[in-house]
């Protein structure tokens, strides 16, 4: 796909690798139409990306409602004329346990991460297939769509399900023999952005600036290990946006950002093919994870 002339729509994007991409988007030259649920975030990112001159639309959305995402799209289509690309970015993730997730918690992960995704290519995809044109649909999953830590209760089943959507759309697509619209899934490992902060985007009744759920320190651990990575060195999400893109333009289903180590695609790998085989590969891989969150654990004292 050539992106120089293209028009991109990115959801999250007043913050973290959604504002990453939109940024990068300018500087490839393609228009760029921007949504988040936060208002002056948005409005901020808008006059940034402006600033760098991009000619840029910027659209509240709350991404859980698909009205907001049929919005996005015709309010893109009228200020550009078409569209060319989507960004399924928006999302969140919270720490917890399987027995003592809220059922709302799990509600509102799985709407903002999963049904998000379905609303995008519900309101993007049939003018993509109008238009005729190359066109493409890029969902920021995460390295957690292919294992699963302890904690990850809500956001390891979301992304294994976002990334399971982007790839019946991806299949989908080529059965109808769709030939216009390409599919690219990013899997990124941990980005130096914000995730580590759920309450800025949560619903208030969800609680979840009290700290409650770091009572468990499983969670209290997991989560002080993810900003431990964060503060020491974590990839910019410059670097994963323009890794992304590439992967775009060179038409790649896949694209595994900070999550391509030998050590990561070794347990990605296993845990792969133990599921496929019915073996169990989660021994030794537990085995490390726990004694990582007891280095985070002590770090916290």
């Amino acid at each position: 796909m050539e992106l120089r002339g293209a028009v991109v729509a990115i959801t999250g994007a007043a913050g973290g690798v959604g504002f990453a991409l939109a940024r990068e988007a300018v500087r490839r030259g393609m228009s760029v139409a921007i949504s988040d649920i936060r208002a002056e975030p948005l409005e901020d990112a808008r006059k940034a990306l402006e600033a760098l001159g991009g000619a840029v639309l910027a659209v509240r959305a709350d991404v859980t409602k698909s009205a907001d995402l049929e919005a996005l799209a015709a309010a893109t289509v009228a200020r550009f004329g078409k569209v060319n690309m989507l960004v399924n970015n928006a999302g969140a993730f919270v720490a917890s346990l399987a027995w003592e997730t809220p059922e709302a918690q799990l509600d509102w992960i799985l709407d903002l991460n999963v049904k998000s995704i379905a609303h995008g290519i519900r309101a993007f995809v049939p003018r993509m297939i109008t238009q005729g044109d190359p066109c493409h649909v890029l969902t920021i999953a995460s390295g957690a769509a292919l294992t699963v830590y302890p904690g990850y209760t809500t956001y390891s089943t979301a992304k294994h399900a976002a990334l399971a959507l982007t790839e019946a759309l991806y299949m989908d697509l080529a059965a109808e023999g769709v030939g216009n619209i390409g599919v690219t899934i990013a899997m990124p490992g941990i980005l130096r952005t914000e995730i580590m902060s759920p309450e800025k985007t949560s619903p208030a009744d969800l609680a979840l600036a009290d700290g409650g759920r770091f009572q468990r320190r499983t969670v209290r651990a997991m989560e002080q290990m993810m900003r431990n990575h964060v503060a020491g060195g974590a990839m910019n999400p410059d670097d994963a946006a323009r890794q992304i893109l590439d992967a775009v333009a060179e038409g790649r289903l896949y694209v595994l950002p900070a999550h391509d180590s030998p050590a990561t695609v070794a347990t990605a790998k296993a845990i792969a093919t133990g599921r496929a085989t019915g073996e169990n590969a989660y021994g030794p891989v537990l085995d490390g994870i726990l004694r990582s969150l007891d280095k985070a654990e002590e770090t916290r004292k």
